[in-house]
C-alpha cells in the first residue's frame, strides 16, 4: 500500500518527470565579411547569436524586412534572436547587402 503513494508523491514532484527537449542556441560567427555558416537549420524555440569577429559592423536583416533586425552590431560584439515559427528565414547585412545568409526553422 505504501509503494503507490511513493509512487503519486515521485509524479507530484516531478521525480519521475520525462526531460522535455531543451532549446539550443547556435552561433554565426560573422567575419570578413561572411556568416559562418550561412545556413543553419534549427527548431522552434532555438536561439541564433550573431557574433562579429570582423573589423567592420555588420547587421543581419530578414529579407522580408519586418521578422528580425539585429540593428548594428559593432566588432567584437553580438546580438541573439530565438525563432518562434517554422520556415525559412533569408537574410542579410543591410550594410553590405552581400552578405547573405538563412536561418531554417523545422
Amino acid at each position: 500500500m505504501l509503494k503507490p503513494l511513493v509512487f503519486a508523491a515521485a509524479m507530484l514532484t516531478g521525480a519521475l518527470a520525462i526531460p522535455l527537449a531543451q532549446a539550443a542556441t547556435v552561433t554565426v560567427t560573422v567575419d570578413d565579411y561572411t556568416f559562418s555558416p550561412a545556413s543553419v537549420t534549427i527548431h522552434p524555440g532555438d536561439t541564433v547569436t550573431w557574433q562579429n569577429k570582423d573589423s567592420v559592423p555588420h547587421t543581419a536583416t530578414a529579407l522580408d524586412g519586418k521578422s528580425f533586425d539585429s540593428g548594428t552590431i559593432d566588432p567584437d560584439a553580438s546580438w541573439s534572436f530565438s525563432f518562434k515559427a517554422p520556415g525559412s528565414y533569408p537574410y542579410r547585412c543591410s550594410i553590405h547587402p552581400d552578405m547573405r545568409g538563412a536561418v531554417n526553422v523545422q
